[in-house]
């Protein structure tokens, strides 16, 4: 036990013993050190002493606003400044260009830069040929050709005035191929082209190609009508917009007889449209009148011829007001020169006064006596009671003047006619095209002519196959002999068109009559010019019918695209030729109508009563029919495509 207590005292001892030592002087600068290392632990933060920081408060997520569309105003604004800056004038191609591009089938779009490097150096070649040139945009028609710069089917030249610039253009028809070049014309007419486009394809004006020709007229009421033929639209709808009289109008003609041939021809045909026409002239020294018209009703007015023509025209009047009191009312009252006019006509009923001349016009210079002032008296007195008065054109100037009436009521009308000739008759297209084996709703085109190299008949067959896969209903006739015959049958049988060729031979002068009138074109794709070709056209011509031919053919008697088609003698240019009248038959009929002549350019008697009941139902509204329906524009659709 002692020995314990005497280890417990020394290790209770030895604290003490080691305190002391480091007491001692050697150690009191350590000691400092420790108090100051001590200390500095102290001022300084351990980790386990560092404050607990705050926690931040969750933020909430803030929700991102969809920016709102800008208005109209903005969009303009911003449009506006971005076309100020002009980015598209900031760059400058090396070389001058030219683009074309289809906007819609009828419509296309051209934009241009000819650099100035280009005109500078053009200029120094040409010399004092490049003075007072034209800048222009040319649009060539490229369908089905491999272009040459010569060989287009039809060439337009737009002026324009910028050497930077774009164009909208019209073309007459759809699905074609169009191709643009821009430069200068020289004054002798030469074109420098400065950039050539590429071929732009127009789509075709119509989405379905089928060989049904009916169709549906539909009115805004529902109504709807089956229409035989959809290329009767233009004229339909003409005819459904064109007011018409009423059928049955009872209608009085006034004049004497003897005075010349047109009121007996108006009221003659007037009467085979259905109308009542009642014919009064004086019966002279109490005979009846011999005047008789066929199916009008002529009325011999009982009165005396003596006196001066002033005289009669008032005896005249007298009997007419004493007969027209005595017989139910008129729809339409026709007065025929100055002598039938001067009686009292009744109130609210049209009055229409035809002249061929006037007392000025009759004078011919000379000095005017007492009866020429009295009769130009009374001819302004019947001016102004009238509603409508019609003259010859060339009298249109001097009767406003001289009769004091206001403009829009005299109207020039032609006062000659003639009968209709065999190219104006009535005739069957159906029973012509039957006569040659073709089918009465075949679209039938006519070639007249010799059988010859030089007269491009091959090119007629060579065309046809393209031309039967667009309108497998074509048809093709080819009137004349020739040393060719023998080889277009075998060039026919080849490649089996016997289905839609007919070589007539020889045809006598009345059958080619008929068959020029039911033909929807006449052919001619001539090499170079013919014996008698100039005779085919003017057949071709009074009988209303489009003219295709060539540039190396009678191309001096057509105007394209008016009164036919000039085109090349090649096969693309024939079957495009041939397309071009057969996909849109309205503009054929207007080509041939267009170019019709009729003989010394005088219309026939039915053409005037025609004019004439146009011109009374624009003038009199209240003698027109009324229409069942109610559109004023109603709409012809293609049967099967609603």
């Amino acid at each position: 036990m002692r020995g314990a207590s005497t280890s417990r005292s020394r290790n209770r001892q030895r604290p003490r013993q080691r305190r002391r030592r480091l007491g001692g002087p050697v150690h009191q600068s350590v000691r400092r050190s420790i108090r100051e290392s001590l200390s500095a632990d102290a001022a300084a933060p351990s980790e386990t002493s560092k404050p607990v920081e705050t926690p931040k408060p969750i933020e909430k997520p803030k929700l991102v606003e969809t920016p709102k569309p800008l208005d109209a105003i903005v969009l303009r604004e911003r449009a506006w400044s971005v076309a100020e800056r002009q980015p598209a004038h900031a760059f400058i191609p090396t070389a001058s260009h030219v683009g074309l591009s289809m906007v819609s089938p009828c419509r296309g779009f051209a934009h241009w830069r000819i650099l100035d490097g280009w005109i500078r150096e053009t200029a120094e070649q040409r010399g004092d040929a490049w003075y007072d040139c034209r800048m222009v945009l040319r649009i060539y028609d490229v369908s089905c050709l491999e272009f040459t710069g010569l060989n287009a089917h039809h060439v337009r030249d737009h002026e324009i005035g910028d050497l930077c610039g774009e164009l909208f253009f019209d073309l007459p028809h759809g699905g074609t191929s169009q191709l643009a070049e821009v430069g200068f014309v020289l004054r002798d007419g030469e074109f420098l082209p400065a950039a050539r486009s590429d071929v732009a394809q127009f789509a075709p004006g119509s989405p379905v190609g089928h060989g049904d020709q009916t169709a549906l007229l539909v009115e805004d009421n529902g109504t709807i009508e089956v229409i035989d033929s959809l290329w009767d639209q233009e004229r339909i709808l003409i005819d459904r917009r064109t007011p018409k009289l009423r059928a049955g109008l009872r209608i009085g003609a006034f004049a004497f007889p003897g005075t010349d041939e047109f009121l007996s021809k108006l009221t003659a045909g007037l009467s085979q449209q259905g109308h009542e026409v009642h014919l009064f002239v004086p019966s002279g020294d109490g005979s009846h009148s011999d005047w008789p018209v066929e199916n009008v009703q002529t009325h011999a007015l009982e009165m005396t011829s003596d006196g001066s023509p002033l005289q009669q025209a008032t005896r005249f009047a007298r009997a007419v007001e004493k007969q027209l009191s005595k017989m139910q009312p008129f729809d339409l009252l026709h007065l025929h020169q100055w002598m039938a006019a001067m009686a009292s006509w009744p109130k609210g009923t049209p009055t229409i006064w035809t002249l061929n001349s006037i007392e000025t016009t009759r004078r011919n210079g000379s000095e005017p006596n007492r009866i020429s002032d009295q009769i130009e008296r009374a001819e302004r007195d019947i001016a102004s009671t009238v509603d409508c008065i019609l003259v010859p054109d060339w009298l249109r100037e001097q009767a406003r003047n001289k009769l004091k009436a206001a403009g829009s009521r005299i109207h020039a009308f032609p006062m000659e006619g003639r009968l209709p000739n065999e190219w104006e008759c009535q005739l069957d297209y159906g029973q012509v095209k039957g006569e040659i084996s073709v089918g009465p709703l075949d679209r039938l085109l006519i070639f007249v002519g010799p059988l010859e190299h030089a007269a491009g008949v091959d090119l007629i067959v060579e065309a046809l196959p393209t031309v039967l896969q667009q309108c497998p209903s074509v048809r093709v006739a080819f009137v004349g002999e020739g040393d060719q015959r023998s080889e277009l049958e075998h060039r026919i049988g080849e490649l089996g068109l016997w289905h839609a060729v007919r070589l007539l031979g020889h045809v006598e002068s009345g059958q080619l009559v008929r068959l020029l009138r039911a033909s929807e074109a006449l052919l001619m794709p001539s090499r170079y010019r013919v014996p008698f070709d100039d005779a085919v056209v003017d057949m071709a011509c009074r009988a209303g019918t489009a003219v295709i031919t060539t540039h190396s053919g009678p191309a001096h008697l057509v105007h394209h695209e008016e009164t036919g088609v000039i085109t090349y003698d090649n096969t693309g240019s024939i079957v495009w030729a041939m397309n071009r009248v057969l996909e849109d038959p309205t503009h054929s009929q207007r080509m041939g109508e267009y170019g019709r002549r009729n003989d010394g350019y005088i219309l026939n008697w039915n053409e005037v009563s025609r004019r004439y009941v146009e011109l009374c139902a624009t003038t009199f509204p209240h003698l027109t029919q009324t229409r069942e329906f109610t559109s004023s524009q109603p709409n012809l659709l293609i049967r099967g495509t609603v």
